[in-house]
């Protein structure tokens, strides 16, 4: 890991959520990008810029878990139990996949529409060393 997690999770928490841009999906994105130079996911920046859009996407992919997959093996990204800070990976949470990047502490940080969460031992459903 090169970035710095902790002040990446900071400025993370100052950007407001934006569909196709900061939203919890592009963000691992980010902190790839952050860490290695490049974008896996730019040929979906600004595709979309709603829930339904991002949806639409979504489906149109696969789903969540197989575009995040698809993207790290483009990028060599290395498969993980997401057991270290700054893996990124798909969790499950109250019923939802979400993309997430696990924290210092152990939690899960996932950028939501009001706010940063940090979740505690969601289940992990995929994850990859960033």
């Amino acid at each position: 890991m090169n970035a710095d997690l902790g002040a990446f999770l900071r400025a993370l928490a100052a950007t407001e959520f934006a569909w196709g841009t900061k939203d919890c999906a592009l963000v691992i994105a980010d902190w790839w990008e952050a860490n290695h130079g490049s974008d896996p996911a730019f040929y979906l920046r600004e595709t979309y810029s709603s829930q339904a859009e991002c949806h639409a996407v979504l489906e149109r992919e696969g789903g969540l878990g197989r575009l995040v997959s698809r993207l790290a093996r483009s990028v060599g990204a290395i498969r993980s139990s997401g057991d270290k800070a700054g893996d990124f990976g798909i969790i499950r949470h109250g019923g939802r996949h979400l993309a997430a990047i696990r924290t210092q502490s152990g939690r899960w940080a996932v950028k939501g529409e009001k706010c940063v969460t940090a979740l505690k031992n969601p289940k992990v459903v995929a994850a990859w060393h960033v």
